[in-house]
């Protein structure tokens, strides 16, 4: 199983390729440049690296949110392309959920941070229960 995970929800760029749970390739950018620019070239870019066609992908994840209404219109749009294009399946995850997901303690409430601009922010809160 190969799946391309794709995340244009906040400033940073995030695309990798998981290969049965393995990273094969990942790209993440924060530079200051239009997702809608970027995406297409560093999918392209890393399934020519990584030696894999579009057809050789299982699945596709994306990041749903919280974050710029553009990023994720070009993120989400170009994965529902791709998989519906491919006939593959689509998931999508919290992109706070997914940060919060990077701490593994059971004891300790989790509580991711975006930057939402005007002196705002996306948060969330996570607690580990049961392994999950």
């Amino acid at each position: 199983m190969t799946t391309l995970l794709i995340d244009t929800s906040n400033q940073p760029l995030a695309v990798a390729l998981v290969k049965d749970g393995n990273v094969l390739i990942n790209y993440q950018s924060n530079i200051k440049k239009n997702h809608s620019l970027q995406l297409m070239p560093v999918i392209e870019s890393l399934m020519d690296e990584a030696q894999l066609t579009p057809q050789s992908l299982s699945d596709i994840v994306v990041a749903n949110g919280p974050g710029s209404y553009t990023g994720l219109r070009i993120g989400i749009t170009t994965a529902k392309t791709m998989a519906y294009t491919l006939d593959i399946p689509l998931y999508e995850v919290s992109s706070l959920k997914a940060l919060a997901a990077t701490y593994n303690n059971e004891n300790d409430l989790i509580v991711p941070l975006f930057d939402a601009r005007r002196d705002h922010v996306f948060a969330g809160v996570y607690q580990y229960k049961d392994d999950k």
